[in-house]
């Protein structure tokens, strides 16, 4: 342990002897410890014994739960896996940040959470699935590939490897992101769990595919536990554990929230712990992923930049409050995707009331059909498809699965309107492309286009509109930051 943890923890317990043990945000800014984040992939908030699932193989993380402290409210801004991780390591919305498509890249110039800590004097590490880029501007110490193990359908976290640098760690603080495959289909098809086994969420009906398939997911979750267990293990081992902020969390919903801004897409299972520095118990603060870099940084000692979305969660983790932001937001594109029909989606949330706009829905189509222009194609094929009316708003409280729209409900108009109010400012300050009456852009993607059948995703294109797509339009340029 170097001089400086030394004195820290000598520090801290002068302050229990002192009957001042209750720490303060001040109290963890600049301690320097080690911070491993734990990333799950394509799992759901229901699907956790924290959040009330009986069935769900969680043993691990709800074990953690009880010596962590458990975010109720933490939200991503986008339930897709490369955004969603973009805005995790930047601290950037993706608008903002520029990965707002899958399969895409952080703008030029964005800074990331692996430049941020080396220059505070960190090794920072990516221990698993990357899905970010480019590789330029995540520049990771080290990135530990996953490994290929027989009998499992995708890799696993790199363990040994893992062992390796913490056995040799030295003095030098560490982050290291551990970024599990699990339970991302495709599931493990050889599982011990059955039918009677699974918990189904409500929105979910309980058909044969569906509890069948469950089987396997359920298996994936156990596995990715697994690898929850390995780290925390290796922590013990190694000695490390009362010098690390271990952080866990899903990256976003899977069934039916995946590729959405409902709850069951951006809510995601949050939790940390920290031995001796923060106490055990749930917070109900309205947290986002943009916080985890403003919150490494000042831990690591450094000053977070005015430009950031999310905020530092030190007076969250020290105990100080359950109030941090007044709103979160979500985004999401379906273009780049397999189901790539075009529905673009905002929406913000003030812990309780969700307000979500639709700009691509047929009550918008008919508006401007009946003034004469011309409807795109593959802009009605997704308001079809997707069925969506243009304004939903939801009472998370006593609907926390948002089965009921209450957007027409004239009781709650000036919360419709509030929160809209919110939302668009928030969207003119990311320079968000879209707009209330604005026209709906088509993105060049990398792949899935939209003029592209591919029978194996079940999208056809009739011949009539497989030819090139006029107008589109580079995702980069049309959300570029003001100058």
């Amino acid at each position: 342990m170097s001089l400086f943890r030394i004195l820290a923890s000598l520090i801290f317990a002068l302050g229990c002897l002192l009957g001042t043990a209750k720490l303060a945000a001040d109290d963890l800014r600049g301690t320097r410890p080690n911070i491993v984040f734990f990333l799950a992939d394509d799992q759901s908030f229901p699907d956790h014994a924290i959040n009330g699932n009986t069935k769900v193989p969680t043993p691990v993380t709800l074990a953690l739960s009880k010596e962590g402290l458990v975010f109720d409210r933490a939200y991503t801004g986008q339930a897709v896996c490369a955004p969603s991780r973009s805005m995790l390591y930047s601290g950037l919305y993706p608008i903002r940040n520029g990965c707002f498509l899958n399969h895409y890249s952080v703008r030029s110039g964005v800074k990331t959470i692996a430049s941020y800590l080396r220059e505070l004097d960190y090794k920072v590490i990516l221990a698993g699935k990357s899905h970010a880029k480019p590789a330029a501007q995540f520049p990771w110490t080290q990135h530990m590939n996953p490994v290929r193990q027989q009998g499992l359908p995708r890799p696993v976290i790199p363990v040994a490897e893992m062992d390796r640098f913490m056995g040799q760690a030295g003095d030098q603080p560490f982050c290291i992101i551990v970024a599990s495959e699990y339970p991302h289909g495709p599931y493990i098809k050889n599982t011990p769990f059955t039918k009677d086994d699974i918990q189904m969420p409500p929105y979910l009906p309980s058909t044969e595919w569906n509890l069948n398939r469950a089987t396997q997911y359920y298996a994936s979750i156990a596995q990715k536990e697994r690898e929850v267990l390995a780290v925390l293990n290796l922590l013990k081992k190694h000695g490390l554990e009362q010098d690390t902020l271990f952080l866990y969390a899903d990256d976003h919903g899977a069934d039916m929230g995946k590729f959405t801004v409902s709850d069951r897409g951006l809510r995601v299972a949050f939790m940390a712990r920290w031995p001796g520095k923060v106490a055990p118990g749930r917070t109900a603060a309205l947290t986002s992923f943009a916080d985890f870099v403003p919150t490494a940084i000042e831990l690591a000692g450094g000053t977070v930049p005015d430009n950031l979305d999310g905020k530092s969660l030190l007076p969250v983790l020290a105990g100080t409050t359950d109030n941090h932001h007044d709103y979160v937001y979500g985004v999401t594109h379906n273009q780049g995707i397999q189901r790539r029909s075009v529905f673009p989606q905002r929406s913000v949330h003030d812990g309780r009331f969700h307000y979500v706009r639709n700009f691509n829905n047929m009550e918008r189509i008919e508006r401007e059909r009946a003034t004469g222009k011309e409807i795109d194609y593959f802009l009605e094929r997704g308001a079809k498809e997707h069925g969506k009316p243009e304004e939903e708003l939801y009472d998370t409280e006593a609907d926390p699965f948002e089965f009921k729209n209450l957007a027409k409900d004239p009781s709650l108009a000036e919360t419709k309107a509030r929160l809209k109010a919110a939302l668009f400012a928030w969207m003119e300050q990311q320079n968000d492309h879209l707009s209330e009456d604005g026209p709906i852009t088509l993105f060049k993607v990398e792949k899935h286009h939209l003029n592209q059948t591919e029978k194996q995703f079940n999208y056809l294109v009739p011949e009539a509109h497989a030819g090139p797509v006029a107008g589109l339009v580079d995702p980069h340029g049309s959300t570029s930051p003001n100058p």
